[in-house]
């Protein structure tokens, strides 16, 4: 479990100390999410864009796979810092806490081909912007139960030029997805958008 879902989970002892659920607290919540997720450019420049860009969705509950298959869930499975580490390739945020301001991380990832975005309620229009970061490489997007995605956010995907497989389903504040859709292939003449695939499995 990532460590802002674990402060998450403590939502209940702030109410206790006098904080209502207002936007005082909406505007913490915020504050902490952005603490966990904007980047640290020193530390991309120490340790490079593909660890760097792991250690931001490990951190968040999400989960890796690196350019030689294998796969990471944990953040303290990482390697030594002086060790090096394959490039990026894919990227799973489900019910992870990555939000768009860490969405920088992606460029410099120069292998990063995949990511899944489903049941993560920190992602929104401001990150389906973000996805542009991974534009040069990116050929498989998921964008799936995520309530705070709009028609608006959907059509920013218009700028992944490199796309071959988008999956578009369960977005409940899209008010026209079928719509959307047909926007985005006309965009996007060369990608396959489906309504649902099976999500890679990883073991934790």
């Amino acid at each position: 479990m990532s460590l802002i879902t674990n402060l998450r989970h403590n939502k209940s002892a702030i109410t206790k100390t006098g904080f209502s659920f207002n936007y005082q607290v909406r505007h913490f919540w915020e504050y902490v999410n952005m603490m966990f997720n904007k980047p640290d450019p020193k530390r991309i420049e120490l340790l490079g864009p593909d660890r760097a860009c792991a250690e931001w969705v490990l951190r968040n509950g999400g989960r890796v796979v690196w350019e030689d298959g294998r796969k990471l869930a944990d953040y303290n499975s990482l390697p030594p810092e002086e060790e090096t580490v394959p490039k990026l390739l894919e990227i799973d945020g489900s019910d992870s806490s990555i939000s768009h301001y860490g969405f920088p991380h992606l460029s410099g990832c120069t292998k990063l081909k995949r990511i899944i975005l489903h049941n993560d309620n920190y992602i929104d229009d401001r990150a389906m912007k973000g996805l542009s970061y991974g534009k040069s490489t990116l050929t498989h997007v998921q964008v799936s139960k995520c309530g705070s995605v709009t028609d608006a956010g959907v059509k920013e995907i218009k700028i992944l030029d490199k796309l071959e497989t988008l999956i578009l389903f369960d977005l409940e504040n899209v008010s026209n997805l079928n719509e959307c859709k047909q926007f985005l292939q006309t965009q996007l003449p060369n990608c396959k958008i489906q309504d649902d695939a099976e999500q890679i499995k990883y073991e934790r």
